[in-house]
């Protein structure tokens, strides 16, 4: 087959073989240190609060392609929570090879460079493609850290609750967890505060290290019953 050279033969090239373009939403920007630790902080406590769920997926700033006939469609979430699916070590989240999953909610940490016009389409497009639920972090908010939780309806998303205070926390029921703001972010679920990121990184990678070596272990069973003759499928 002849390259494709220009870009409407690129484009229908993609659309055809179904190849995935890791094209971001916009121009990727700095990250201020506030936006990365935070996201980061949350990403790593709903990760250590969904551990002992094996249908529960979550992602940290992973591509999410929600259409096959189209992949130039990308989104990129700070972090989303898939229910239903099991965490996987993807490179990206294609809908059509997670049975047409869809994420249960995403939550996003709004950066000192977006602006209005931004969030409301990035909000539009996760309506579009069917996310029940979005929080959104200010971080950068005047007086503080403001927290919404947005619950789909029919014409878009409406603001079921925030807070700008930690004693008025926002509760998300289907993450189990409460988000507060004020002079910062305050992130808990029943054990109580995620104190820092350090620690719930070091929590994650244990989890994850542990996971490897239970792999590795029925690995070894396994070849170990091949070698013996018997079918590790049929115990």
């Amino acid at each position: 087959m002849t390259p494709p050279t220009t870009l409407d033969d690129v484009a229908t090239y993609v659309d055809e073989h179904g190849v995935e373009m890791l094209r971001p939403e916009t121009e990727p920007v700095p990250e201020h240190a506030l936006h990365a630790e935070i996201v980061d902080l949350l990403y790593a406590g709903l990760r250590a609060h969904f551990a002992d769920r094996t249908d529960v997926a979550v992602h940290e700033r992973l591509a999410w392609f929600p259409e096959q006939s189209n992949t130039r469609i990308r989104l990129d979430p700070d972090v989303m929570v898939v229910i239903g699916r099991p965490q996987l070590m993807r490179k990206s989240f294609k809908a059509w090879a997670e049975d047409g999953a869809v994420p249960s909610v995403l939550v996003e940490v709004v950066s000192e460079e977006d602006t209005d016009r931004n969030y409301r389409e990035r909000l539009g497009r996760a309506h579009r493609y069917g996310v029940p639920e979005v929080v959104l972090i200010h971080p950068f908010a005047p007086g503080g850290c403001y927290v919404q939780h947005l619950l789909a309806e029919e014409e878009g998303y409406r603001t079921r609750a925030t807070s700008t205070s930690p004693d008025a926390p926002v509760e998300v029921p289907t993450l189990g967890i409460r988000l507060a703001g004020g002079d910062r972010l305050v992130a808990e679920d029943e054990y109580g505060p995620w104190q820092d990121t350090a620690s719930l990184a070091e929590h994650v990678r244990r989890q994850t290290e542990e996971a490897r070596r239970q792999g590795e272990r029925a690995d070894r069973l396994a070849e170990a019953l091949r070698a013996a003759g018997i079918d590790p499928d049929s115990i």
